[in-house]
């Protein structure tokens, strides 16, 4: 098995080199004088920040690689992080996405890389440039607070537990768009000749998504909204066949690409295959797919849907734990910075948490039959991985590097949590006013 922290620290070696310092250059003279913060440093204070005041984690960045007596003002700081391209996140995520699936034991289910695609609203700081730039809540009430918030959108691979792509847009941007650019970018990471499912939520599903579709490699799996397409689910005779999707009439003023309408008028009808499954409530769900039979029956196609759940916790770990929102200033810049970075964090996180759990099955093993499985606490592995992460990039002597590594993971696998079967998880949507205010940071 890939040792997965040599692959966390390869992140890190890249930031050294003359590629990548490019990429994060947004003018030519940028960090090319030999300052006390320079390229370096700013990659690895930025992806290893801890959301605490900006002063603070200049502080305690320096402390940890023993060079408190160079800590530069907080002034300078900020002054530097102006002249920092935030895709040079993206480009360091896209290579670790890349060296995940050039590892030959990257999980598959039946055959497939399983991907779930969804949304979710970022909430940022308030400031008129952030609601000019972004967009903001209530947009029509005068006598209501507008609320700066951004969109994101994300592709997630549910068995690696890897975000292959993420955005992070104006809010008003149509998910479908996104999701349109997510596939798009993840068919660029991992090339077009991997077998790949696509899992879409309620909202996903429209004629323009479809003819979008019908040009990727990639397999698809929507649920249909409860009043939408009632045409095809009542011509439905049994829970799971073969259903004409008219394609032509009124169906084309709803697209938008001239192309994809030009061929969906062509194409008059696709025939999809249609399940229908009784939920626990009583009520029907419809799930439409272009996934053989006999690949997936119809009681695994509603077990592959009910995976799609995967990227609800991956946004849960994100923002309420690696607290993605808790933005570290007040320009756009920055926030493209802190967004893009935290996602690049987030898959070397899950990295980590695959090693671990690895770890946890194997001493399970060992000690026999037990009343739950395990898995460890995120909250510990987050804390360890931000304690330890730096002392192990400054380390130069291999052998005390490792002695760091297996530290870390000894710290983690010893605070474990059980897999209580039979629980489910209510989506609960924060409500009120910004969680993270610029001016009440926490110190310490």
């Amino acid at each position: 098995m890939v040792k997965k922290h040599e692959r966390i620290m390869l992140v890190f070696k890249e930031i050294q080199t003359e590629e990548t310092k490019k990429i994060g250059q947004l003018k030519k003279q940028a960090f090319t004088r030999n300052r006390k913060l320079n390229f370096e440093d700013l990659m690895k204070y930025i992806i290893c920040r801890k959301g605490l005041t900006t002063a603070m984690e200049i502080d305690n960045y320096y402390k940890n690689i023993g060079k408190k007596e160079d800590a530069v003002t907080k002034q300078a700081f900020c002054k530097q992080r102006l002249n920092l391209n935030p895709e040079v996140f993206v480009h360091l995520n896209k290579r670790h996405v890349k060296r995940v699936y050039d590892d030959p034991n990257y999980k598959l289910y039946k055959g497939y890389i399983i991907t779930a695609i969804d949304g979710t609203v970022l909430e940022i700081p308030n400031t008129e440039e952030l609601r000019q730039t972004y967009g903001y809540l209530n947009p029509n009430k005068d006598d209501v607070r507008k609320m700066a918030r951004a969109r994101a959108s994300g592709i997630y691979d549910i068995e690696n537990n890897i975000m292959i792509d993420a955005i992070i847009e104006k809010y008003r941007t149509s998910e479908r768009v996104l999701a349109g650019s997510n596939i798009y970018n993840a068919l660029e990471t991992l090339g077009d000749d991997r077998k790949i499912i696509t899992i879409f939520d309620r909202g996903y599903f429209s004629t323009e998504m479809l003819m979008f579709l019908l040009e990727c490699p990639i397999k698809f799996l929507f649920r249909l909204q409860g009043n939408t397409f009632n045409k095809e689910k009542n011509s439905m005779q049994s829970d799971d066949e073969i259903v004409g999707f008219k394609t032509n009439g009124n169906r084309l003023a709803y697209i938008s690409d001239k192309y994809l309408k030009q061929k969906a008028s062509m194409l008059k009808e696709v025939p999809l295959r249609m399940v229908k499954i009784k939920l626990n409530t009583g009520e029907y769900e419809y799930l439409v797919t272009n996934i053989l039979k006999e690949e997936f029956n119809t009681e695994e196609i509603g077990v592959l849907y009910s995976k799609r759940w995967g990227i609800e916790t991956a946004y849960d770990l994100i923002k309420n734990k690696l607290h993605i929102e808790n933005i570290s200033g007040k320009k756009p810049i920055i926030v493209e910075q802190d967004f893009y970075a935290q996602i690049l964090l987030f898959n070397l996180i899950q990295d980590l948490k695959n090693d671990a759990n690895y770890i946890v099955d194997e001493n399970k093993n060992k000690q026999g039959k037990l009343k739950y499985c395990y898995k460890v606490n995120m909250n510990i592995l987050v804390g360890k991985f931000r304690e330890y992460i730096i002392k192990m990039v400054i380390e130069e002597d291999a052998a005390k590097q490792e002695a760091l590594q297996m530290d870390m993971m000894n710290e983690i696998t010893k605070n474990l949590v059980p897999i209580r079967p039979g629980r489910s998880n209510p989506h609960i949507k924060y409500k009120g006013r910004n969680r993270y205010m610029q001016n009440n940071k926490p110190n310490s």
